[in-house]
This record gives structure tokens, sequence and C-alpha cells, in this order.
């Protein structure tokens, strides 16, 4: 009988201690940060010509939240291959909007890790934060005329959830 309580208590501690994972929307918005031999932008890697690299869009709604996080890969076929700061970390933080029977989405960036710092001559002078638009269709989401359409399941909140401001 002990055994039959033991059994019953690790199952039941392991079922609460357990996190639900959340359905989280990602796309792959194109880096472009070399010219090729016309001078065109392109997201090749001219070291390696079969990687192109991207910011993942991982994108989460909670009710009327949208939380965003941009995070830099490169991708080799179907391979993701994660980067610790090419093209910057990006966090956006923004609310669903539904207006004239759309349902759009507005964010703005609330924190950066290794971007560029736009500056000014004018120390007065406030820069404004970026914005991200968005919508909400039948064909799915978009954000910044990056459609996002797979999706992911995790247990990890996003970085853009947690964000404290300094």
């Amino acid at each position: 009988m002990k055994i039959y309580y033991l059994v019953l208590l690790l199952i039941s501690t392991l079922s609460f201690s357990q996190k639900t994972k959340e359905k989280a929307f990602v796309g792959y918005e194109p880096i472009m940060w070399n010219k090729d031999k016309d001078g065109n932008e392109t997201n090749t890697d001219f070291e390696n010509p079969k990687q192109k690299w991207y910011h993942k869009n991982i994108l989460k709604i909670k009710n009327d939240s949208v939380y965003l996080d941009r995070i830099p890969v490169s991708k080799i076929g179907k391979q993701v291959l994660y980067s610790s700061s090419d093209g910057g970390f990006y966090y956006y933080k923004g609310i669903i909007i539904k207006e004239n029977n759309q349902t759009k989405i507005e964010l703005t960036e609330i924190g950066c890790d290794y971007c560029p710092v736009q500056v000014t001559e004018n120390k007065n002078e406030i820069i404004p934060k970026r914005k991200l638009y968005g919508k909400i269709t039948e064909d799915g989401i978009e954000v910044n005329n990056v459609k996002i359409t797979e999706i992911e399941y995790s247990e990890f909140l996003l970085r853009s959830e947690t964000w404290k401001e300094n």
C-alpha cells in the first residue's frame, strides 16, 4: 500500500511540475548585409555560398498582447544555425487592434542586444522607438512584410515577454 501512495505522489508531482507548452508563430526575414557582383543586396554568406542569413521572427499572442523576438540565424538547406550576435537580437511588444473587420498588429521595439545605436548631434532630441506593423488574415500573420507561418511549441518565454527597461 505504501508503494501505491508513493507512485501516486510521484505521478501527481511530476504532472503538476511540467510547464505548459505555448504556441509561437515563426517566420524568417532575410538579413540583407552583402552585395553580389551586380551590386544587389543579398543574404548569402560569400564565405559559404550555401549559407543564408535571416532574422528568425518568433511571435506569441496572448489575449490582445503581442510579443516578437527577432534573433539572427543562418540556414544551410533546412538546417538552422544559431548565431551569438550577427544581426542583433531585437525585442518588440505590442497590441492587437481590431477595426473595420481587420485585425492589425502594432509593435514597438523595447530592447535590443548587439544592435547598432542611432545617435544625434542634438543631445535633447528624442529618437523615436522603432515600430513594426502587421496584420492577421485568413492566410496567416504578416509583420513588416514577413510572412509568419510556421508554428513551434515551447515552454520557454520569449525575451520580449520578460524584458525590463533600465
